[in-house]
């Protein structure tokens, strides 16, 4: 029972300290690596954003220590007076260590995937700055460039309103699998993405997906049929496409390209009135701040 009890107190830190080691030498085996490789410019209020972040992990913490101090104290006080062999346990203790591992147990079943949820997030936030600011660029030669637009139970990453089209653009954050330039190659043809180890194509289906919605959108805001063309940016990573691929409705780049969102591709010009019509139903999608 003394052992049953010992393993109940240490188990939940000693798996979770285990569990962290095990996901930081998963992430090292995989062998996979951040595409982006280029300095990202800072944001608007990005200092305040990263002071804000320590703030937070610092009252993260203290929220913690003060959960913890009261029954760490009080097993410091009274283990080293508890008689164990003296101790005689209930099918109920038993009953109470069962589901205190259990819960362990539960909770790290629960940790690991939402660990990798967040890596999966911090990769596509870097992603779609990079992407954004590559994008903005696009101001200059007359586009207007908008972010993480809301649409109905999704997002566009970013909406760019050219002279003749718009442009629903999705951002894909890929890791690279090993070194050298082979790495960071992949292929389109037009239905498929061909990266190194593996294809792809629910990225191209999501670009569609969106576009077709920002189209109807759109026309119902303005009253008038407004070409939205699918874009699908892949940061840092060297694009080829085949013969087939100028024949697919979706244009994959490295969001560096920029020669796409300026081809007028045989189409009439927005006019003035348009234009601000467009601008008008896009900028109606984003909700008011709350203070």
């Amino acid at each position: 029972m003394t052992f049953i009890a010992m393993v109940a107190i240490l188990l939940p830190p000693l798996g979770a300290a285990a569990v962290v080691f095990w996901l930081g030498r998963q992430q090292k085996r995989e062998g996979r690596r951040s595409p982006l490789t280029e300095k990202l410019a800072y944001l608007p209020g990005e200092q305040l954003r990263r002071r804000m972040d320590v703030m937070s992990e610092k009252i993260d913490e203290y929220l913690i220590l003060l959960v913890v101090v009261g029954p760490l104290a009080t097993l410091v006080v009274l283990l080293p007076r508890v008689a164990w062999s003296r101790l005689s346990f209930t099918w109920l203790d038993g009953g109470v260590v069962v589901a205190a591992l259990a819960f362990t147990v539960m909770t790290i079943c629960k940790l690991v995937p939402r660990w990798r949820e967040r890596r999966a997030c911090h990769d596509g936030m870097r992603a779609e700055i990079a992407t954004a600011q590559l994008l903005d660029r696009l101001q200059a030669e007359g586009c207007l460039v908008l972010h993480d637009l809301p649409a109905e139970r999704f997002n566009i990453d970013h909406v760019v309103i050219g002279r003749t089209s718009v442009f629903a653009v999705e951002t894909k954050s890929r890791r690279k699998p090993g070194t050298g330039k082979a790495s960071a190659q992949v292929s389109f043809d037009g239905s498929a993405l061909h990266f190194p180890g593996w294809n792809e194509t629910k990225s191209l289906d999501q670009a569609r997906h969106q576009a077709r919605w920002l189209s109807d959108y759109l026309r119902g805001e303005t009253g008038e049929p407004v070409p939205v063309l699918p874009v699908l940016c892949l940061p840092g990573w060297f694009v080829s496409a085949d013969r087939d691929a100028a024949r697919s409705d979706v244009r994959v780049i490295n969001p560096k390209f920029k020669q796409p969102f300026l081809d007028a591709g045989g189409r009439a010009p927005f006019h003035d009135a348009q234009r601000n019509r467009i601008v008008h139903a896009l900028y109606k999608r984003y909700p008011e701040l709350d203070e």
